[in-house]
């Protein structure tokens, strides 16, 4: 079986804080400081005796620095004392980063953690999906993609969960499955067949809905399969040779993983093309493709004994 493990580390950064020896000289090391020491000044409009005052160097320091016969760097306690009052980090200074933001921050950027209340998932899902208007959105949903459900199975579903009605969650579903109606669209799924399966018969949180319940929902998720087809896609994977945890990209913008209690929000381009390529082995590995997922449905919908 195939997994995805994501391990958060600052050595897994490269992208938001790239190392710049190879195209900073040694020779010019000197210079590229003086460089952003200005630019940094200059931003935070600072004079040499404001800089001097905040970080506790001589005024007469501050010059050295920034006269153009200076090749020398500074030392190490200067150098943080002056990107501490600058806002930036001491190896953007020195240019050894092209980033400003220092290993805590960039950190912080890369991974956010969005609490998952019962009355606040839907702001933050809400939210994600308009900030990606015109990108291609792909989702591994928890079961049945929400879009698809019927009446009863979210009736089932949310009949005691707290914070939203079963009318609620139905209007939800109603407002997403507008904005995937309309035109320029792309949105992709992809879940385990055997969930779909699983449902068929009635397994597990499902048992308490009607054969017919059952049958309508399939018919009913093989309809929108084939209206909403090619701008909305399902595909179907074995998880005899794949598994996913439930996982939405948005676009370029972010990757979210749930995890029950919250959704874990990577914002760095490495981690949204890593989620990006675990959810394409998903589609390129599928075993029911989305051009015959309808055909698929509406054959396990008549196995259905009423």
């Amino acid at each position: 079986m195939h997994q995805l493990v994501i391990i958060v580390t600052f050595s897994q950064i490269p992208s938001t804080m790239p190392s710049t020896p190879p195209t900073v000289p040694k020779s010019r090391r000197s210079e590229v400081f003086r460089e952003r020491l200005r630019s940094a000044m200059l931003e935070h409009k600072l004079n040499r005796t404001s800089l001097a005052g905040i970080t506790g160097v001589d005024r007469s320091t501050v010059s050295q620095l920034l006269s153009e016969h200076q090749v020398r760097l500074p030392s190490g306690h200067v150098v943080a004392e002056l990107a501490s009052a600058l806002g930036v980090s001491a190896d953007w200074l020195l240019g050894l980063s092209n980033s400003t933001l220092g290993p805590g921050e960039i950190l912080r950027e890369s991974l956010q953690v969005a609490t998952a209340l019962p009355d606040r998932a839907d702001v933050h899902i809400e939210r994600w999906l308009q900030e990606a208007t015109g990108s291609k959105v792909r989702n591994v949903p928890t079961n049945l993609p929400e879009v698809m459900k019927t009446r009863a199975t979210l009736q089932l579903e949310y009949a005691k969960y707290e914070g939203k009605t079963p009318q609620q969650a139905l209007q939800s579903k109603e407002t997403r499955l507008s904005m995937n109606r309309l035109v320029g669209t792309d949105y992709e799924f992809a879940m385990p067949v055997q969930t779909l399966t699983d449902f068929a018969q009635r397994s597990g949180i499902w048992a308490a809905l009607k054969p017919a319940q059952v049958r309508e929902q399939l018919l009913h998720m093989a309809e929108l399969c084939d209206e909403l087809y090619p701008s909305t896609r399902l595909h179907l994977y074995d998880l005899k040779q794949r598994y996913s945890a439930p996982v939405t990209v948005f676009g370029q913008q972010r990757a979210v993983i749930y995890i029950g209690s919250s959704y874990l929000v990577f914002n760095t381009r490495e981690h949204i093309e890593t989620l990006t390529r675990h959810f394409d082995d998903l589609v390129r590995d599928a075993s029911v493709l989305s051009h015959a997922v309808s055909a698929w449905l509406t054959k396990l919908a008549a196995g259905v004994k009423l």
